[in-house]
């Protein structure tokens, strides 16, 4: 009963973070720096909807039992909360705290490796996922330390760290989602498919933003 309740708790709230994204997406106008009233209305609905996913998805990790979920609910996380605190933070006063997320993702990414390659010691082609993840988590993790040498990062660049984390955690979704209940063929598919529709859309409104030349 409980594992039937949190799943339906996963599910609706991934479901209703992913309808979330394309509108807080096309609402935010112009360059990206420029926020939206409507744009702010569906982040917070997306971030709901992942935060509702994410809550369900640790105890599911352990009742099923998981590790894969449970793996790909700390890197969405990471995602989540790091792209939430760029957009947030007016200026150096949240550093301990962004460090705090990007040296828990490196340890996060560290342990997937070690349990993706025995994964696939086993047989298991979810192991492949997994470094993929700790690769894309751990080098956003680094980005992050980088940027947050930086007092106060301009708002274009704060506004382009959001951007490609909160994109990030909607292909972290979409990629899980797809391997576990969708069969591809190939078996690869199911893995690269979110990642090469999403990531030209993070590139594309990336440069759009770090074009922008402002005050932060």
């Amino acid at each position: 009963m409980l594992r039937d309740t949190l799943l339906a708790i996963h599910i609706a709230g991934g479901s209703i973070a992913l309808l979330a994204l394309v509108p807080a997406v096309v609402a935010s106008r112009g360059n990206g720096v420029k926020v939206s009233r409507n744009h702010r209305r569906a982040g917070l609905v997306y971030v709901g909807g992942m935060t509702a996913a994410l809550a369900s998805a640790y105890p599911l990790a352990v009742l099923l039992p998981s590790v894969f979920l449970g793996a790909v609910a700390l890197f969405t996380t990471y995602l989540v909360a790091s792209g939430w605190r760029w957009i947030r933070r007016g200026a150096a006063d949240r550093v301990p705290l962004g460090r705090g997320l990007a040296v828990g993702m490196l340890i996060a990414a560290a342990a997937m490796v070690t349990v993706g390659v025995g994964q696939l010691r086993d047989g298991d082609g979810l192991g492949v996922a997994l470094l993929v993840f700790a690769g894309i988590g751990g080098t956003l993790a680094v980005q992050d330390l980088l940027a947050l040498r930086a007092a106060r990062p301009e708002r274009r660049e704060r506004v382009a760290l959001h951007l490609g984390r909160m994109l990030g955690g909607a292909i972290a979704t979409l990629t899980a989602v797809l391997v576990v209940n969708v069969t591809t063929e190939p078996e690869w598919l199911g893995w690269v498919a979110p990642s090469a529709v999403i990531t030209p859309l993070i590139l594309w409104r990336t440069t759009q933003v770090l074009r922008v030349k402002r005050p932060a």
